[in-house]
């Protein structure tokens, strides 16, 4: 019963709130949901300020979350925060519920509007907006509140109408689907930006590329390694490797021959066993690269693509043998930055403007990398990481 008088009260909005719960379904963002979420309520449920805390950092203890939006928008303090919390009776009405509730109003918590008007929380952070009406849709994770959307009206706009909650309890599990999948995307885009900004910093040369051979990610080592595979060593050097990158054509070859293995033995042929090649420089001796097929057991849907491990290692002396990328190991990532700045021939105040760093700190640092790589000065530091 309760599911029916719910798909009747959307249904009411006709095909405007279709379209709108459509849009917000089709959000690939944050920015997008918000932009939906907007149109959505303007139309159905009118506010004079409406407030998105996505992902509290914790609900029963601080009002802060990992990201704010509100409209109009007015930017808050962490002292504005600490003092609404203290006074602020909601997060305490909410805990206090036998089951997790989804959705209250502000005469929910304080019935009697002369009481609301007694307390801290209206006196302090309700009356000097203008505000005396408030409806908020919570998003648990777990045992504790994940997010909230709050919605504020004046005194002139009136309390929630039944018909308005009936129909923010409609769209709350369609709001819910679509945060709990949006959330979910940002926390994977955090972990690759993360694991991306860890691997730039490796100090051995590495790339992923997907099942069509595109790269999905090239750290510093290999764009300098793949320009020397491409333009040879002594030209590479005239070329901003990021600019000049492509994957060179023996390594694009080696992924489009396992690929072929692969899909024969997924179709019962006579593929090649094995999902690594190791392939050479046709003239740069010393020059080499391994590729393999990988393919995530865990993560079935997805396609397979290729992880590429590229090195340099010629028959000079040993003394002069390691790579500039064995060089680097010993280096900080702080280090590691500068050092990629004197190699692109960059000045002290460019690196420093680039890293936004004193040029003072930019020289200290300097005189470290020097140490450390052996070298005396800025020239032997170019022939040595080159």
């Amino acid at each position: 019963m309760r599911a029916t008088r719910q798909s009747h009260g959307l249904l009411q909005g006709g095909p405007q709130v279709e379209g709108q719960l459509l849009r917000l379904h089709a959000a690939e963002d944050i920015p997008q949901f918000w932009t939906a979420l907007q149109a959505l309520l303007s139309g159905t449920t009118p506010y004079d300020a409406l407030v998105v805390y996505l992902n509290f950092l914790d609900f029963a203890t601080s009002w802060q979350a990992a990201q704010i939006l509100a409209t109009p928008n007015a930017r808050r303090s962490t002292s504005w925060f600490h003092q609404r919390r203290q006074v602020d009776m909601t997060p305490q009405f909410v805990l206090s519920q036998p089951r997790k509730i989804k959705l209250y109003r502000l005469s929910d918590v304080v019935p009697d509007f002369g009481e609301l008007q007694r307390t801290p929380f209206f006196r302090e952070f309700l009356a000097p907006n203008g505000w005396h009406h408030l409806a908020v849709a919570l998003y648990w994770r777990g045992a504790q509140v994940g997010s909230q959307i709050a919605i504020r009206r004046t005194r002139e706009q009136g309390d929630f109408t039944a018909g308005e909650v009936e129909f923010l309890e409609a769209v709350h599990p369609h709001i819910e689907t679509v945060l709990n999948r949006l959330l979910a995307l940002e926390e994977e885009r955090a972990r690759r930006r993360c694991l991306e900004e860890f691997n730039q910093h490796l100090p051995f040369a590495l790339m992923f590329l997907n099942w069509d051979m595109a790269p999905l990610h090239v750290n510093h080592a290999a764009l300098d390694l793949c320009a020397v595979w491409n333009f040879g060593a002594k030209t590479a050097r005239a070329y901003q490797p990021r600019a000049a990158f492509f994957i060179p054509p023996g390594i694009f070859q080696a992924c489009a021959s396992l690929k072929a293995d692969w899909l024969a033995r997924q179709s019962g042929g006579n593929g090649r066993a094995g999902d690594a090649l190791t392939v050479e420089h046709p003239t740069q001796r010393g020059l080499r690269a391994s590729v393999r097929l990988h393919v995530n057991q865990q993560d079935r849907p997805a396609f397979p693509g290729f992880v590429v491990y590229l090195e340099n290692q010629d028959n000079a002396p040993a003394a002069d043998r390691l790579p500039a990328q064995s060089v680097l190991a010993g280096l900080t990532v702080a280090e590691r930055e500068i050092a990629r700045g004197v190699c692109e021939g960059l000045g002290n105040e460019e690196i420093a403007a680039r890293l936004r760093k004193s040029v003072k700190t930019v020289k200290g640092q300097l005189t470290s990398i020097y140490r450390k790589c052996g070298v005396s000065g800025r020239g032997q530091l170019l022939v040595r990481l080159r």
